[in-house]
C-alpha cells in the first residue's frame, strides 16, 4: 500500500510540475527521474538476474543525461525490493552497459534496433520517452496527458524477457499493451 500511496504522489506531483506549457523542465526531468527509480521497485526480475544477494538494480541511461546529479541522488536514497538502486551512464552500444532498466532518450531512437539486439535474451527493462517507442519494442514510455506526465506499457514487450510489471504499477499507467 505504501508504494502504491507513493507512486500516486509522484503522479500528482508529475501534474502540477508539467503544467508549464510545452517545454520539457528541469522539473520535469526530476519527476522522470523520480518514476526510473520508482519503477524498479514495481518489477520482479527473473531468479539468476542478480549474482549476488548484494547486487543493486542498475539504471542505465543511453543518448544522453538529462537528469544530471538529480537521479543520482534520488537513486542513493532508494532501496528497490532489498536492493540499492544504482545509476550509470552508457556512452556507445560498441561499450556494453550492464543494466536491468535502461532509459533510452529520444535521440537514441535511430540506434533502437541495435540496442535491442544488445540486450536480447536478457530481462531488461527499456524505458523511453519518444514517440513510437513502444512500437518499436521499448516497455515503458513516458508521455504527455495534458500537463501531466504519465507512462504507457507495452506489456507484451515486458513478458518476453522474463520480467514481471507489478499489477499496482500497471493499474496507474495510462495505457496497456
Amino acid at each position: 500500500m505504501r508504494m502504491l500511496v507513493t507512486l500516486s504522489l509522484c503522479l500528482l506531483l508529475a501534474g502540477a510540475a508539467s503544467s508549464r506549457a510545452g517545454m520539457q523542465s528541469a522539473r520535469e526531468q526530476e519527476i522522470q527521474a523520480a518514476f526510473l527509480v520508482k519503477f524498479v521497485s514495481y518489477v520482479n526480475w527473473p531468479s539468476g538476474t542478480f549474482a549476488d544477494a548484494n547486487d543493486p538494480v542498475v539504471i542505465g541511461i543511453f543518448g544522453g543525461d538529462p537528469f544530471g546529479s538529480t537521479i543520482d541522488r534520488i537513486a542513493r536514497s532508494h532501496v528497490a525490493n532489498g536492493r540499492h538502486v544504482l545509476v550509470r551512464r552508457c556512452l556507445a552500444l560498441d561499450q556494453p552497459c550492464a543494466c536491468n532498466l535502461l532509459f533510452i532518450l529520444p535521440i537514441a531512437m535511430p540506434q533502437m534496433d541495435a540496442l535491442l539486439a544488445g540486450v536480447k535474451g536478457r530481462p531488461v527493462l527499456l524505458v523511453g520517452n519518444a514517440p513510437g517507442f513502444l512500437e518499436k519494442g521499448g516497455m515503458i514510455n513516458f508521455v504527455k496527458a495534458g500537463s501531466k506526465i504519465r507512462f504507457e506499457i507495452n506489456k507484451t514487450a515486458v513478458d518476453k524477457t522474463g520480467l514481471i510489471i507489478s499489477s499496482k504499477l500497471l493499474k496507474v499507467a495510462q495505457s496497456i499493451r
